[in-house]
Order: C-alpha cells, then sequence, then structure tokens
C-alpha cells in the first residue's frame, strides 16, 4: 500500500543550512513573476517614465498585472493634475494630502475642512464640488469595488444642472470642470451622440484648456469607440494618452481591451507632427501586433522622424526586442503548455517564430542606425541594443565593438550600465573554446555581480552562463596552435576530477536564488540531485578541501554555498541509490552523528528500516514438526538504526549472504530485499537516498513534447530503482530460491511479485501520458494494461500464483491482510 500523500517541496544546494532539511509543500512555496519569459534585454535600459514601464513587454495583459494593482484599506492620498490644480485654485492655503481626503475620499473631517474654507472664501466652488460628489463620488478610481454606484435615475437632472452651470459661470476654472461633467454625465446616461457634441459645443470653445479637457476628450474618445468611429477613437485616445497623465492609463487600456490595433485614418485627424506621433506611439505600444505592413518597428521609425524627443521611443524599442525574444525563444511545446488560452493559435506562433531572425536583422539595422542618428540623444543605449541585436546573430566581434562603443557614451541610468556588463558575460561565455585562468577570473566577477538578483532576466543570463561554462568544463579542449591555427580544429582532453567538480558547482549554481523567488529558467535542484553521479560528488569533495586553492576556486565555493556536511549526505545518498552500501556508510560517517537526532531524520527516519508488515505466521502443522514451517515474529516498528549503521547493516547482510546457503540465506537476502524496498519511495527510508518525498511521483508529467526527448525521459523512468524496486526484487528472488523452508520461499515469492507490480505501475503510468492522458479507469485502456502485465510484468507474479498459494503464508495472509485478495485476483 501507498504511504498516505504528502507534498514536500525540495531542497535547494545553495543554502547549506535547507540541505539538510525538508522545506514545506508547495502551497507555501516562493513566488514568481507573472511576467516573466526567456529574455536578456532590460526594458529599464531604455530612458523610460517611471509611469511607463506597465507598457514593457510581457505576455501578460500589462507589465503590472491587475492583481498587484490592490488597495489597501487606508490607501496613501492620490496627489494628480486636479489635487495639485485645486490646491493652486485654493492659494496653496490647505495641503494637498487634505484636499485628496476631501474630494476623493471624502474623509469626514477632511470634507469639513475644506468645505469651511471653501464657504468662506469661494462659495461658488464649494457649489461646484457638492455637484460632482452628487454627480460620481468626486471621480473616484472606477475600479474600486467599493465605489458608490451612480443613481441613473438623477442622470437626466445632473446633466441640465451642469449645462446651466457652465453658462453661468464666469469663473473659468469651474466653467472647464462643469463642461466635463456634462460630457461624462451625457455618456453615462447613454447618450453618446451627445457626448460627443457636448464636447465640441463646450470644451472646444474654452479659449484656455487645461487636462480636465483632456479628461473630457477621454470620454469623448470612448462614445467615438461606442458608436463604431474607431479611427476617431483612436486618434482622440491618442492625444488623451500624450498629454493627460492622469487619464494615460485610462486611454490605453480602452485600446488594449479591445484589441485595437493601429489605423491608417486615424492620422487624417492630426494636426501636427505630435498629433501624428501620439497615434503612432500609442499604437506601438499594443500587444498582439502582427508582423509587416504598420508592424511596431514601422511605427517605431515615424515617431523617430516626427518626433525624436518622444520619452516613448527606447520603450518601444526595447518592448520590440522582447517582443521577439518571447517568439525566438521559446518553442511551439512550450507556447501550447503556457499559453492561458484554451485554443492558442499555435500555426500563428510557428509563423511567428520562424519570422523572429529576420526581424531581429531589421531590428540591428534600426538600433545601429539610431546610433548614429544625432537627434536621437542616447547613443549609449542604442550601441548596446545593437550589441544584444548582435549577439543573437552571432557576430561575436560586431557585439563587443559596439560595447564598448556603448560604454564609451554617457549614460547616468545605472539600468543600461547593469545590461552592459550582462551583455559582456553572455559574450564571454559564447566566444570561450578554452578555459584559462583568464577567463575564469572574468567570470567568477559577474557570477558575484549577478547572483541572487531578483530580476527575472538578469537570473536568465546568469543560469546560461553557468550552464554554458558546466558543459565548457565537461568538454575540454585544447586550444588551437600556431599560425595556421585557425584551419585547424581544438583537441578534445579528458576531463580530470577538478574540472568535473567545477562543472558541478555551476550546475549548482543555476538552482533558484533566493527563498522569495522561482524563475522558471533555474534548474529544479532535484533534478541535479537525482542526476549527478556518485564519482562527481567524490571529486567535488576533493576539489573543495584541497591545499591551495586559487582566487577563483575559493569565490566559486563560497559562491555555490557547498559545505563538506552536505556534500557527504549527497554522496552518502547517491551511493545508496546505487547501492553501495559500505562506501555509503563511509560518507555518512564523516558527518557529525547530531545532525542524525535533528529534522528531517528525527521526523521521517525513525521506522525500522528493514520492517515490512506482514502477518505473524505460527505454524500449526504438528506432521511437519516445524520442518517445512516458521515462525515469522511481528517485526519491530521502531527504528534503532542510524543512517550510518542501516548502510553498514546493508554491507554487512550482503557480504553474509554471498557466502550462505539455504534458509539462512534465504533469511540474508530476504532483509537485503526488506531494505532495498524501503530505499524506494514506497518504503520508509526514503532519507536515504533523496531529500525529498513527493505524492507527485513518479514525475512522468514533465516531459519534453518532443517524441524523442520524452521516450528519453520515459526510459530513464523505467530504469529508475527508486520507482521500480528491481534491486530489491533481485534480492527476494535470491531468497525465494535459496529458501529449503516453504514459507521462506513463499514469503520472498510474495514481494518479488510485489516489486515487479511496482514496475508495471511505472509502465503504465507512462502508458497515461502516451495514450493522450488518458482516464487510467478507461475502459480500453485497462484492457492494453491488463494484457501489458501477462506479456511483460507477470513472471514473478506466475510463479507465486502457480507455486506458492497451497501453503500457510497464503491463509494467513488471506485472512490478515485485506489487499492480498486484490492482488491475488489478476491470476484469476
Amino acid at each position: 500500500m501507498k504511504r498516505s500523500k504528502h507534498f514536500w517541496f525540495p531542497i535547494r544546494f545553495r543554502k547549506p543550512a535547507l540541505l539538510l532539511a525538508i522545506l514545506i509543500g508547495f502551497a507555501c512555496g516562493p513566488s514568481f513573476d507573472p511576467n516573466e519569459f526567456m529574455s536578456f534585454f532590460m526594458p529599464e535600459a531604455g530612458n523610460t517614465l517611471t509611469d511607463d514601464s506597465r507598457y514593457f513587454f510581457t505576455p501578460q495583459f500589462y507589465n503590472d498585472a491587475e492583481i498587484a494593482e490592490q488597495y489597501d484599506d487606508n490607501p496613501a492620498p492620490v496627489i494628480d493634475e486636479n489635487i495639485k490644480a485645486w490646491s493652486v485654485y485654493m492659494g496653496g492655503e490647505l495641503p494637498d494630502s487634505l484636499i485628496s481626503k476631501a474630494i476623493y475620499g471624502e474623509e469626514a473631517e477632511a470634507v469639513r475642512v475644506l468645505t469651511s474654507k471653501l464657504e468662506r472664501s469661494k462659495p461658488a466652488a464649494l457649489e461646484y464640488i457638492n455637484f460632482a460628489w452628487d454627480a460620481d463620488n468626486g471621480q473616484g478610481n472606477p475600479w474600486n469595488p467599493n465605489a458608490s454606484q451612480t443613481d441613473s435615475t438623477q442622470l437626466p437632472a445632473q446633466l441640465e444642472k451642469a449645462k446651466k452651470a457652465y453658462r453661468m459661470s464666469r469663473d473659468v476654472f469651474l466653467k472647464e470642470r462643469y463642461a466635463f461633467q456634462a460630457v461624462k454625465l451625457a455618456s453615462e446616461s447613454g447618450d453618446h451622440k451627445q457626448a460627443q457634441q457636448l464636447y465640441d459645443l463646450m470644451v472646444t470653445p474654452l479659449p484656455k484648456k487645461t487636462f480636465i479637457s483632456d479628461w473630457a476628450l477621454c470620454r469623448r474618445a470612448g462614445a467615438s469607440l461606442t458608436l463604431g468611429d474607431t479611427a476617431t477613437a483612436v486618434y482622440e485616445f491618442a492625444q488623451v494618452f500624450d498629454r493627460c497623465p492622469s487619464r494615460r492609463k485610462a486611454a490605453e487600456t480602452s485600446l488594449r481591451k479591445y484589441g485595437i490595433r493601429f489605423q491608417e485614418k486615424a492620422l487624417s485627424y492630426a494636426k501636427n507632427d505630435r498629433e501624428r506621433s501620439a497615434v503612432y506611439a500609442l499604437c506601438a505600444i499594443q500587444p498582439g501586433i502582427p508582423m509587416g505592413g504598420k508592424d511596431a518597428l514601422a511605427m517605431l521609425g515615424e515617431i523617430v522622424r516626427l518626433t525624436p524627443k518622444n520619452p516613448l521611443i527606447e520603450l518601444i524599442m526595447a518592448r520590440e526586442i522582447n517582443r521577439n525574444e518571447y517568439y525566438y525563444f521559446m518553442t511551439d511545446d512550450e507556447y501550447l503548455r503556457n499559453n492561458l488560452s484554451d485554443s492558442p493559435d499555435s500555426a500563428g506562433f510557428v509563423n511567428r517564430n520562424r519570422e523572429a531572425p529576420s526581424y531581429f536583422d531589421k531590428l540591428r539595422s534600426f538600433a545601429l542606425e539610431s546610433a548614429e542618428n544625432k537627434a536621437l540623444s542616447n547613443p549609449a543605449f542604442w550601441y548596446t541594443a545593437t550589441a544584444y541585436l548582435d549577439y543573437i546573430g552571432h557576430d561575436y566581434k560586431a557585439a563587443q565593438t559596439h560595447l564598448d562603443q556603448a560604454a564609451q557614451a554617457p549614460s547616468d541610468n545605472r539600468e543600461l550600465k547593469t545590461q552592459i556588463a550582462v551583455q559582456r558575460m553572455l559574450l564571454l561565455a559564447a566566444q570561450t573554446e578554452s578555459i584559462t585562468p583568464d577567463t575564469e577570473a572574468k567570470l567568477i566577477g559577474y557570477l558575484e555581480e549577478f547572483d541572487s538578483t531578483g530580476n527575472f532576466r538578469l537570473n536568465n543570463a546568469f543560469t546560461a552562463v553557468c550552464k554554458q561554462f558546466a558543459v565548457a568544463y565537461q568538454h575540454k579542449t585544447e586550444p588551437k596552435r600556431g599560425w595556421l591555427s585557425g584551419c585547424s580544429r581544438s583537441t578534445k582532453q579528458p576531463v580530470d576530477g577538478v574540472d568535473q567538480a567545477k562543472a558541478y558547482l555551476l550546475t549548482v549554481l543555476t538552482t533558484q536564488p533566493g527563498a522569495g523567488t522561482y524563475f522558471a529558467s533555474t534548474t529544479d535542484p532535484t533534478v541535479i540531485e537525482d542526476t549527478v553521479s556518485a564519482a562527481t560528488i567524490r571529486q567535488t569533495i576533493t576539489y573543495t578541501s584541497q591545499p591551495g586553492l586559487t582566487d577563483f576556486d575559493k569565490r566559486l565555493i563560497k559562491l555555490a554555498q557547498i559545505k563538506p556536511e552536505s556534500l557527504n549526505l549527497l554522496l552518502g545518498r547517491r551511493l545508496m541509490m546505487e547501492h553501495q552500501y559500505a562506501e555509503a556508510a563511509t560518507a555518512f560517517a564523516s558527518i557529525n552523528p547530531r545532525l542524525w537526532r535533528t529534522a528531517p531524520f528525527s521526523v521521517y527516519f525513525q521506522i525500522n528500516p528493514f520492517a515490512i508488515k506482514m502477518p505473524r505466521l505460527v505454524s500449526t502443522d504438528k506432521s511437519n514438526a516445524g520442518k517445512n514451517s516458521v515462525n515469522f515474529p511481528a517485526e519491530s516498528v521502531d527504528n534503532p538504526y542510524t543512517p550510518v549503521e542501516f548502510a553498514r547493516s546493508m554491507a554487512e547482510l550482503e557480504k553474509q549472504a554471498k557466502v550462505a546457503s539455504g534458509d539462512k540465506a534465504a533469511e540474508l537476502y530476504y532483509q537485503l530485499g526488506c531494505g532495498a524496498w524501503n530505499l524506494s519511495w514506497y518504503g520508509n527510508a526514503w532519507l536515504m537516498v533523496k531529500s525529498y518525498w513527493s505524492a507527485g511521483e513518479p514525475p512522468v508529467y514533465a516531459v519534453s513534447g518532443s517524441p524523442v526527448d520524452k521516450q528519453k525521459k520515459f526510459d530513464v523512468l523505467m530504469n529508475t530503482d527508486y520507482y521500480t524496486t528491481t534491486h530489491a526484487k533481485g534480492y527476494f528472488e535470491q531468497s525465494a530460491k535459496a529458501a529449503t523452508t516453504s514459507a521462506l520461499a513463499d514469503r520472498s515469492a510474495y514481494m518479488a511479485a510485489r516489486c515487479e507490480a511496482h514496475a508495471f505501475s511505472m509502465q503504465q503510468s507512462i502508458e497515461q501520458i502516451r495514450n493522450g492522458y488518458v482516464y487510467e479507469e478507461d475502459s480500453t485502456f485497462v484492457k492494453n494494461m491488463t494484457a501489458l502485465r501477462k506479456a511483460k510484468y507477470a513472471s514473478a507474479y506466475d510463479d507465486f500464483f502457480k507455486n506458492h498459494r497451497r501453503s500457510l503464508f497464503n491463509r494467513e495472509m488471506i485472512r490478515e491482510c485485506a489487499m492480498y485478495k486484490d492482488f491475488l485476483s489478476f491470476g484469476e
């Protein structure tokens, strides 16, 4: 029977304290950045307004997901253009925060102070404030779920009141606001044609317009959109987006949420270059822009031509690089797996993926032209972008040249300097054929700089470089020499223990970098633990403990946060997984015994690792006089062993079994089988081979969409003793073969059949995936699996069913074990 299911989060190698403990479940695990995708180019490298960062490219709706836009119980006062305008209008006699709390928050004390002040000095303004509160609760946040709703029955009367107040008012400050209220109320009444007309009649004639007129224009644009005049709406929203910070988000979202793209006709309404540029800019930052035609790069070119000082230029360029990275680096399998849509357009993705290299070439040409364009004021950014696109195109010499030019150009952007350093690190990895001390000196500096940054793009680069250098250490080559070296190939050299250890430590660095952060580009530490060989861990122990460590060695070891005790624990586990018990005991013995008395060992290694629940079998056949029967006493549940003692016991049992015979050998091999069984996922000593246990195992679902890679993963799983208990089966079969007493043979044959069932269970899980995640109780699937088991996974079962059922063991099992009958039913 399987144990009750618990979920454990795997350990991280880079935190030694955590290496000795099991972390809590996935539900309490670290979070991840929802905007993450494979990208190495930081949009922050461009000069971008802080509030515009939400328009960086992301697979999500916005760079700042709506879930992050939460409203606190006590939010900070909103100090926008409107509040500042009211402050100036009142002569600066009240604090901005108080005005905000009164107008937007309607906090009682703030309202009292404001109304008292206006009642004495500006009664007309107080009348307007009261009207605005009645009309729309002071234009509070429209996304706030607790905002009071407009009483639609009052809208006609309020609209008439706004029109009348507009006509009567001589105060330009209030007159503009009444005009806005009129347009807004007409829009909320659903009379969108009137909203357009009121804007033209009341706002357009105003001799002096402020942001309030743009608020009204935003309403007019919404009316145009509702009435189907999309081109006009695009133009109007673009002007609001360009001129009005307090309505910029609303204007842009109005296009984004409906998937509205560039329309040539919108340009016909523009009166000057700035207005035309605004249309291009707003449309260029929309998601899902197709290639060809008026794509974002073409629009960016127009923005540079019309308004070279436009603050969105570098953001749009970075956005296009990032957008193309998304398609360039992602496989179609990843796209189908990660896309939130039920029916993602995989054909469209494949076409866009195919176009990505040529679009990178276009972006590179544009970046280089822009770097040399005197009308643009930030050549450092453009040379950096050019160098990155050189790198993507594998032109490393050009990338180096352009990075040097970027570094020499003046810039006070810290993120740009970071981007330059990241690209130098990527170039170092890309250009390194043979690793020299000079290469290592450069590498370790970069690794220290970009370890645990908390930025997914920097982590992408850090992880990629670690993987590249790990491969380089494992495939060491002799550098080409001589004046004909360019015509010769580097020769492969044998990998020594030091290089193997360095490769392992670099692989360890690819695990997640911080307790509160998870990145998709990092390696699951359990994958490293489950695949590293004991030989590599031995080499790493030797390397980290050798005298005369170089500066690079010391810094790499420190960065990997690897300690001798954690390495010896891992070595012992890998040796136990490989059933090299004596050597595992030696590794465990080098660890301070206090560890075995602390968690997780004090919690998850508390059951006798040789105990497998069996009924107490007592012979009642007097005619045999004990010749062919045996008393199986109830096994002790309490664990008297430390990991060292358990490993030594397994080694000693194996040694004794090789020279024993008959029932003595049968008993020894049975004990070995029980120990090996408990070292599996089904056993109670799993902590001796792994740092975690999960009900999500075996990991058959985490497979690639590639048929070749998928089959490789399945082959590995079918040869993983931790899930198949093949090694334990071998011990039980040797026990059954050696036994002269039937009860001993019966018991061991039964256990061998149970191990065989584990291997079948592994195969069945794989077949579920191969058959399209078929339901395990599907009648056709059940029929096929029954046939498969009979053909490949029933030899041990057939032996037990045919040769061991007419026995005392069989009778006792039927009486004592409720699941034994289910076990037997397969043979029937």
